[in-house]
């Protein structure tokens, strides 16, 4: 055999060696992802803004395909950066259709007639009730975790919640200050929604409620001159400024002797029945603990009860530790 004949042969073997040694050697270990159930939803889809933090609080990566274009707005959502990661939609069917997730979440009161289009369409469809209060938010938590197949981690979320909103409430004494959320247009919040059942968690009373006002319903500016309410909550200013933005901060309301007057939530924290509604709990209570102070409990009392304990935060995302 000529010499560049056993070159050949010798090159040949020495390339089936190497396919021999890669075949052998062992793959690359894959990251590894905490994923939901079986037989859980892989691609869910939120229409929701309320929904949205709901999804992107419990669901396991890559198991969120898309949010409301609203999650990205401060004013409504605390988790607007996170959204940033997701596709955002418009809640259309379009949308939906093109893709095909296993799975749509969304309000009842949004965009109600594409809900009934996805069902009939084939769609696996949830829809959230937009009544909500801190009592209800706990459910919440739990139903989309099970929707989801994120049981244990919505378990966590939802019990470190109500354990926590226990012990703010049981802080709190018979010196109610009286408040109310005032926001653009002059709406108040009264009875029956989110912010009453807020800020009697904090210790306030709900001035709106007080007077008779279910829901979210424009309110008299007179009235709150003659009520002289301690606080007065206003939305944060935001674009370009409009008429119905400037009610809250009219000069009649600015020169009310005693009143405070300013944002006192974090942005977004209570615009939906989620677990950041925590954040605007502990802000309402410490701005109550500050005007409107307990009196020092018994030495005798519980470790408990042995004044105000600081209100420490959940590590984000979702109000809970990482897993």
């Amino acid at each position: 055999m000529s010499t560049r004949g056993r070159k050949r042969i010798l090159s040949l073997f020495g390339l089936v060696l190497l396919a021999g040694a890669l075949l052998a050697a062992p793959a690359p270990a894959a990251p590894k992802r905490v994923m939901p159930l079986p037989n859980a939803p892989m691609r869910v889809m939120s229409l929701n803004v309320c929904t949205d933090q709901l999804a992107m609080a419990l669901a396991a990566p890559g198991q969120l395909v898309s949010v409301s274009f609203l999650a990205r707005e401060p004013s409504l959502s605390m988790l607007h950066e996170e959204a940033k990661e997701y596709l955002a939609n418009r809640g259309l069917a379009e949308e939906v259709f093109l893709q095909k997730p296993d799975l749509v979440v969304t309000g009842t009161y949004s965009l109600h007639n594409t809900s009934a289009l996805l069902k009939r369409l084939g769609f696996a469809v949830e829809e959230f009730s937009f009544v909500q209060t801190l009592d209800t938010i706990p459910g919440e938590i739990r139903r989309m975790g099970s929707l989801l197949g994120r049981q244990d981690r919505a378990e966590e979320i939802a019990t470190r919640f109500a354990a926590e909103l226990a012990d703010i409430k049981r802080r709190q004494c018979d010196r109610r200050p009286s408040a109310i959320a005032y926001d653009q247009n002059g709406v108040a919040l009264g009875r029956g929604t989110l912010a009453d059942s807020v800020l009697e968690a904090a210790g306030f009373r709900n001035l709106a409620a007080d007077l008779g006002v279910v829901g979210m319903t424009p309110f008299p500016l007179e009235q709150i001159v003659v009520q002289r309410p301690d606080v007065i909550i206003t939305g944060k200013p935001a674009g370009a400024p409009t008429l119905g933005a400037q009610v809250p901060r009219h000069p009649a309301i600015a020169a009310l002797p005693g009143t405070r007057i300013g944002a006192f939530v974090p942005e977004g924290s209570w615009s939906c029945g989620a677990p950041s509604v925590i954040e605007a709990v502990r802000a309402l209570a410490r701005l109550r603990a500050e005007i409107a102070p307990c009196p020092a409990p018994d030495h005798n009392s519980s470790e408990r009860d042995a004044g105000e304990k600081p209100l420490r935060a959940f590590p984000h995302p979702a109000l809970g530790a990482p897993r």
